[in-house]
């Protein structure tokens, strides 16, 4: 094991070791020439060969070019160890998601998540299945799985630092007989297929059958039966203990179910023949409505060459100088939310570390930490009245504060909802909480006290915002449409639609004008008095993760994971220029009060504050 502070290659700087198997260790390091962090794969292979198959290896890897796979940058030979780099992903992996949140991923809101994700898992095991020299991942499983800050998913552990051999050694390549006949063999049973138990050969079909069961165990929240027991019954003439995924999760169209329980079969013949054509199939049985006779195409596949084209840039805008970096901030963890006291003096951040920080804008000092939750806080707001503030998290909790002393006042449990968005009324009397829950929960705030008041049924919801009079309720959700609600009556007040996707973020004028959503690339702009489309704004690279609008009405700020804020102007549609670049992906954004200071909260632990 390396000890924390070694130093590798005069380069890299180790931090703490993150994973270790029966053959390999992984570390988080700091890449002192580039000034990132980096993940570090250590093998344990002494013999000659390993070692050289571990070499041909990492080349392999680092040809690789997708978006759902961590980078290789490079590999070298250091005492008696051999080393692999590759970009750090950070975050908690899905196999961890999914104990501790199982029940979510099993539930109808999570349904358009998890068949996204299908979606991309399939585009990637299509692009390694179809390299000059195949891939064959062998360990696909939800502990190999992370989630992005978009929610996209990223495929790792390729098995050099444990499991299996991945890649299936080509004699074209310069190996020797040796390197070509030896195996390192592992598998985790609930995932792996009866070929690989058997040390049969593995081919693409069978990544196939551990996508579907890890498929399986996020619709239904059960573990697969594993092959070897499943097969063993069928020759003993006795039912498959597989259980039906409808059965167990009624929800998932027939069509879904059907598809994964295919990629299940105990056969490799049983199975769908390659990802492209599972994927395609995957694509109708989750669309319904589209058929290959209706000329509904699936998903295009991702090349090497595709991941290379940028997606075309807005056109040019007027240079008006408009944003200067004044000050930033840093925390130490990746920040979710950031919010402006009323009087814009402090700013909240929450943190991926389940705390809050507080700061002074007057002289940009950190004023103290708030404590209490146990997962990463996604949501803060402070109240316009009262000297108080809240915070929403993963942990299904909502924690009222004093701004005064960061005292906590009130915990309000919300089971089986991991909190995603917290807003408070304008007159601070009304809290709307939201997130996994199949419901907004709108409490009561009075003094130190807090009360649930009602609940309002809708789908999976990721942002809420009141409007300015406090007479509307707004959530983004996740099924692609806003829903707007009356706070006087708590009735349904209708809902805007036109994304395909989900909406990160929703937003309403403080005139009382406009409301807006973030989907994916692009920001729509509707006018509340008709409910018509005013604005589409488009340009960014990335998702746009976070919107808000100027106090004045006239602009719109729109925070991306592209690593820029773009500042568009209500009056024309035009986006104001330089745009406002960060060192990583942003993950939200707040203007103070007097419109004068933006500031936004990036992925690597930064918040930035714009002079405006």
């Amino acid at each position: 094991m390396l000890a924390p502070g070694t130093l590798l290659q005069q380069r890299y700087r180790i931090a703490e070791q993150v994973g270790k198997g029966g053959m390999g260790a992984v570390y988080l390091a700091r890449d002192l020439r580039l000034s990132h962090d980096v993940a570090i794969k250590e093998t344990f292979f002494q013999d000659e060969a390993y070692r050289r198959a571990f070499e041909h290896e990492a080349k392999l890897l680092a040809r690789l070019r997708h978006q759902a796979l961590a980078k290789v940058s490079d590999h070298f030979v250091e005492g008696n160890g051999q080393f692999l780099v590759m970009e750090f992903i950070h975050g908690e992996d899905l196999g961890s998601q999914i104990q501790r949140l199982g029940k979510h991923f099993a539930s109808p809101q999570a349904l358009p998540m998890v068949l996204k994700w299908a979606d991309q898992l399939l585009d990637v095991l299509h692009y390694i299945h179809t390299r000059p020299i195949p891939i064959i991942h062998r360990d696909l499983k939800p502990k190999n799985l992370k989630l992005t800050q978009n929610f996209d998913i990223i495929l790792l552990d390729f098995g050099l630092a444990r499991g299996g051999v991945t890649i299936a050694v080509d004699s074209s390549e310069t190996t020797t007989p040796d390197m070509a006949s030896r195996k390192i063999y592992g598998f985790t049973p609930p995932y792996a297929p009866i070929e690989q138990m058997r040390d049969g050969e593995p081919d693409q079909r069978s990544d196939l059958y551990s996508l579907g069961a890890t498929l399986y165990h996020m619709l239904t929240g059960t573990l697969p039966a594993d092959a070897m027991s499943r097969m063993a019954r069928l020759i003993n003439g006795n039912p498959d203990s597989l259980r039906p995924i409808r059965e167990l999760s009624p929800h998932v169209p027939e069509p879904v179910a059907n598809l994964i329980q295919r990629s299940l079969s105990v056969t490799l013949e049983g199975r769908p023949r390659n990802a492209r054509e599972m994927r395609e199939e995957f694509f109708y049985a989750s669309h319904p409505a589209a058929t290959p006779s209706m000329q509904v195409r699936a998903p295009g596949f991702t090349t090497p060459s595709a991941l290379g084209d940028p997606s075309p840039a807005a056109p040019a805008a007027e240079q008006v100088p408009v944003g200067t970096l004044l000050r930033m901030l840093t925390t130490g963890s990746p920040i979710r939310s950031v919010a402006f006291s009323p009087s814009g003096d402090l700013l909240a951040a929450g943190y991926d570390d389940h705390t809050v920080g507080i700061w002074r804008i007057s002289d940009y000092s950190h004023v103290r930490t708030l404590k209490g939750h146990t997962s990463s806080v996604r949501s803060v707001a402070f109240a316009r009245t009262g000297g108080l503030m809240a915070s929403g998290s993963d942990d299904e909790s909502v924690r009222i504060w004093g701004v005064a002393d960061g005292a906590s006042r009130r915990q309000l449990r919300m089971p089986g909802c991991s909190v995603e968005s917290i807003a408070f009324s304008p007159d601070g009397k009304l809290l709307a909480v939201g997130g996994w829950g199949s419901a907004i929960t709108i409490c009561t705030v009075d003094g130190d006290s807090i009360r649930i008041l009602d609940t309002l049924p809708v789908p999976f919801v990721h942002s809420l915002s009141f409007s300015a009079d406090g007479a509307l309720l707004a959530a983004g959700c996740y099924d692609g449409a806003v829903y707007l609600w009356s706070t006087a009556d708590h009735q349904p007040a209708g809902q805007l639609s036109g994304f395909a996707s989900f909406i990160y973020s929703v937003a309403f004028s403080p005139d009382g004008a406009y409301i807006a959503a973030s989907s994916q690339k692009s920001v729509r702009v509707w006018r509340l008095s008709d409910r018509k489309v005013m604005e589409t704004f488009q340009g960014h690279r990335g998702p746009v993760r976070s919107i808000a609008f100027s106090p004045d009405s006239q602009m719109l700020a729109s925070a991306s994971e592209d690593c820029n804020v773009r500042l568009w102007r209500l009056s024309d549609g035009t986006m104001t220029a330089p745009v406002l670049e960060h060192r990583a992906g942003v993950a939200s954004l707040a203007y103070a009060p007097d419109g004068r200071l933006l500031a936004t909260g990036t992925h690597d632990g930064r918040i930035c504050l714009w002079q405006l």
